[in-house]
């Protein structure tokens, strides 16, 4: 008989199924099989039954392998660390619907749920899933915003500068609508953020440190609480998680950078 149990690195619930990524299991002849890049998804309201043969594997031996799932408008979004591919889930039998290469994360913290849709950063930029098609957060009526070299040097350089490849985490605020990206989980970034307003398409540069004194703690994702408030835990403090404030402190490190502005008279 196939095995109805699993080991797996993430899961989703939709369409009162559960869907497992990354698996591990045994199948009908005892033997114990790992699979990175595939899915296992349980019957209808039996979210702990895993049988093998609901196995769905959109591409199979690609030396990629899954880190996060989510779902989003009767979407499987399937995050691996070099692409994301979006399986339809709306019909009895699912298919792959798209392929985005670039466009993977390097961690789990790496995505997360907005009431626009599913957001995700990685070294190449922060895109947005609405349900129809990805956007590039990076990018406004066409026009790069954040140059794509600026973006990959922040997240390549390392706080000491020897170019040590950073993990970036992102949040969600959802009473102001703003996206909070952290260049690292761990301890190799500086605490700088990147924060992005959904209503304005705007983004803000925090300096070093933006997210908390001290750059030495090695953080959770962030979680939002049944407030809504922007949450985490990290090493320094492991019993007090920490909450997202923007309120104003005093600062020698603004920057503000506009447009070349002439007031109608460039000569």
């Amino acid at each position: 008989l196939h095995s109805i149990a699993a080991k797996y690195k993430t899961s989703v619930v939709a369409n009162r199924r559960c869907y497992i990524g990354n698996v591990q299991f045994t199948d009908e002849g005892g033997t114990v099989v790992t699979k990175g890049d595939a899915v296992i998804k349980s019957p209808v309201n039996s979210f702990d039954v895993f049988p093998a043969t609901n196995i769905l594997e959109a591409t199979v031996n690609d030396g990629d392998e899954i880190v996060k799932l989510e779902v989003y408008a009767d979407r499987l979004l399937q995050f691996k660390k070099h692409k994301l591919e979006i399986i339809n889930i709306s019909q009895a039998v699912e298919f792959l619907e798209e392929t985005f290469h670039h466009k993977g994360v390097g961690h789990q913290a790496a995505v997360c749920k907005t009431d626009y849709g599913i957001a995700w950063v990685n070294e190449f930029g922060c895109y947005l899933f609405d349900g129809q098609k990805v956007n590039d957060l990076l990018e406004k009526g066409g026009i790069q915003i954040i140059k794509e070299s600026e973006w990959f040097n922040w997240l390549t350089a390392g706080k000491d500068g020897t170019g040590a490849s950073l993990n970036p985490m992102i949040g969600y605020v959802p009473n102001k609508r703003q996206l909070i990206v952290v260049d690292d989980i761990s301890t190799n970034g500086d605490g700088s953020i990147y924060l992005y307003d959904m209503v304005t398409k705007s983004w803000v540069k925090g300096a070093a440190g933006t997210i908390g004194t001290g750059v030495s703690r090695v953080k959770t994702n962030f979680v939002n609480d049944w407030d809504g408030n922007l949450m985490w835990v990290h090493t320094t403090n492991t019993s007090t998680p920490n909450q997202w404030s923007d309120t104003s402190v005093t600062s020698t490190t603004v920057d503000i950078i506009t447009k070349d502005i002439d007031f109608g008279q460039p000569a």
